[in-house]
């Protein structure tokens, strides 16, 4: 029997992307049920309280992933002024609901944090949506008829509601069983897990 997990994740999140590949690679290894949910304050409307940026940790974070992409051979590009000027998430955490829906959210999930992340393309230009529809292989209006719909922004709002409730503060967050475990470096500890609790696929065993 499977093991339910769900994943909390971030467009807006440098380790959200470098976490990607290890997560799917977790998924092909372990009998797991990967619930991939979309969080974002901003793309739910939610306003937060401003915070100043500790320059120390942010200055340690560019050298953290730095060092996990030039281990791993992942492509690693900060957008422009970043973190002050942050790219408006709304419009792809919503599409990654709709991606979801035409089961394709792996594929979706790939290509926009590579544009995001590994080329540093702005998601709100309208050259990112066409070009990644194009790569998709969907059409663009109805892509974008369901990324504006009320429902789709509404379930937007509902995963950042039940993130909350399960206290997620940054991602990406694990939630088994109601328990958190927050953080890319937590993959091997569940990798682990996973392998005492007997789940590894015979393929991977």
């Amino acid at each position: 029997m499977s093991l339910t997990i769900e994943v909390y994740y971030s467009f807006q999140s440098p380790y959200s992307y470098l976490a990607l590949e290890p997560i799917y690679n977790m998924s092909d290894k372990y009998d797991l049920n990967l619930l991939w949910q979309p969080f974002s304050a901003k793309a739910a409307g939610q306003s937060l309280p401003a915070t100043a940026v500790n320059p120390d940790k942010l200055s340690y974070l560019f050298e953290d992933t730095k060092r996990y992409s030039e281990l791993y051979s992942i492509p690693l590009v900060y957008p422009e002024g970043w973190p002050e000027n942050e790219f408006d998430p709304g419009r792809i955490t919503r599409g990654a609901l709709v991606a979801q829906d035409m089961e394709i959210l792996k594929e979706y999930n790939i290509i926009v944090f590579h544009k995001c992340w590994g080329l540093g393309q702005n998601p709100n230009e309208e050259i990112f949506t066409t070009e990644l529809c194009e790569e998709l292989d969907i059409d663009l209006g109805e892509f974008l008829s369901k990324v504006s719909s009320s429902d789709t922004r509404d379930r937007v709002k509902g995963i950042y509601k039940r993130g909350k409730k399960y206290s997620v503060f940054d991602t990406p967050t694990f939630v088994i069983d109601n328990e958190r475990f927050f953080g890319i470096d937590k993959i091997p500890f569940l990798e682990r897990k996973f392998q005492n609790m007997g789940l590894a696929r015979r393929s991977a065993a």
